[in-house]
């Protein structure tokens, strides 16, 4: 059962200015989502209250926020950001 994962220019832009360390990070938490798209016991997740499919993967001071249709079997990757800043 693989997703496809599409990410918003805005977030790749993002990945791009980081650390090499961080990227690579963000990058494997990412590559865990495609064959499980809401990894409770692997990574630290949390569904984002008031939206329906929308959770957040916190790695560090980073948080990656995505969402999950699972009918299309794909993931958007909303926002990549730092902790403060993520949720606006």
């Amino acid at each position: 059962m693989s997703f496809e994962i599409n990410i918003k220019e805005k977030s790749l832009k993002f990945i791009s200015s980081l650390q090499k360390r961080d990227r690579e990070r963000l990058k494997e938490a990412i590559l865990v989502l495609k064959d499980e798209p809401v990894p409770i016991k692997s990574l630290d997740i949390a569904k984002i209250k008031g939206e329906k499919n929308t959770y957040r993967i916190r790695k560090g001071k980073l948080r990656i926020v995505y969402e999950v249709i699972w009918e299309q079997k794909l993931i958007l990757i909303h926002r990549v950001d730092f902790r403060g800043d993520a949720y606006k």
